[in-house]
């Protein structure tokens, strides 16, 4: 159990390392993006500048100097990956001689896991804020006849946020939408194999172009120091759009997991257990009816 408590400390500061090291780098090319862009280093081109020290990067160390403000360094990225890569280790890393890789597997999924629903349901608050910041404006509005300047912005980044940063969360309950009028027939073998040939020729593909281009949106954003433009008060919004390439990059994680999942699955002929908090309804009356039938 100790282990299992350095290993996920060790998983969930990499996450947070690499989220920081994305939030550094862009703000320092925010900084001195102006100064870079005449050269040839442009928001749609920095992604390199986060995970390497390209030959290009170095027009941004220049620009710091000058503007004597400090550089971003992707030595703070490969840190949250090496977190993270140890926790893999450690989790993997046989407990006792002979032990089979389905366990070993099986405990590679929970640290994962838990931050996914740990960052899940803290956005999920977001959905408290959005209704009081709705129902004030309509307060606001037709009792005390001033509408405000800011619930609009703070109700379409409210549901933004809540969107997207779910996604992992979702992902880890297998909650995402799926057609399984076929897949629901199959035996669980067949499903892992199926799933783990998609992961491999869209879900991965996807994700990788997501963050990738999520860099470079973000990357403008702070370029131009983006603020709304659906409002008079205009509040900035390149800090918010920094959460498109997170939620790529915990999607990511996430999907290593579900590909062990699958691994497991199709060595064992069963889906490993998940963590479970919330069940649709709909979900529970069905198993319930089936628990019924089943003991008839």
């Amino acid at each position: 159990m100790k282990l299992d408590r350095w290993a996920f400390a060790l998983f969930a500061l990499g996450v947070a390392v690499i989220v920081a090291a994305m939030f550094w780098s862009l703000a320092a090319y925010g900084e001195v993006g102006r100064m870079v862009a005449s050269k040839g280093l442009r928001p749609n081109n920095s992604f390199a500048c986060f995970v390497s020290w390209a030959e290009r990067c170095a027009l941004l160390t220049e620009a710091h100097a000058k503007k004597g403000t400090t550089a971003y360094s992707p030595l703070a990225f490969w840190a949250g990956v090496a977190m993270i890569l140890a926790s893999f280790w450690l989790q993997l890393k046989p407990r006792m001689p002979g032990e089979a890789w389905a366990p070993r597997l099986q405990r590679l999924l929970l640290p994962v896991d838990r931050v996914s629903a740990i960052v899940g349901q803290f956005f999920a608050w977001s959905i408290l804020l959005l209704t009081f910041a709705v129902s004030y404006e309509v307060f606001s509005r037709y009792v005390l006849g001033a509408p405000t300047d800011w619930a609009f912005d703070a109700s379409y980044i409210l549901y933004g946020l809540l969107f997207i940063m779910a996604g992992a969360y979702a992902l880890s309950r297998n909650a995402h939408v799926r057609g399984d009028f076929l897949y629901r027939a199959w035996s669980q073998r067949r499903q892992a194999m199926m799933d783990l040939v998609l992961y491999g020729l869209f879900f991965f593909p996807a994700i990788i172009a997501f963050i990738y281009s999520g860099y470079g949106f973000a990357a403008q954003s702070w370029f131009s120091h983006e603020h709304s433009a659906y409002s008079p008060s205009g509040p900035p919004i390149y800090h918010y759009k920094t959460a498109i390439p997170v939620t790529g990059v915990l999607l990511l994680l996430q999907g290593v997991v579900e590909v062990a999942r699958c691994l497991v699955c199709i060595r064992t002929g069963g889906w490993p257990q998940r963590l479970h908090d919330v069940e649709e309804l709909e979900k529970l009356i069905l198993e319930e009816r089936a628990s019924r039938e089943a003991s008839t």
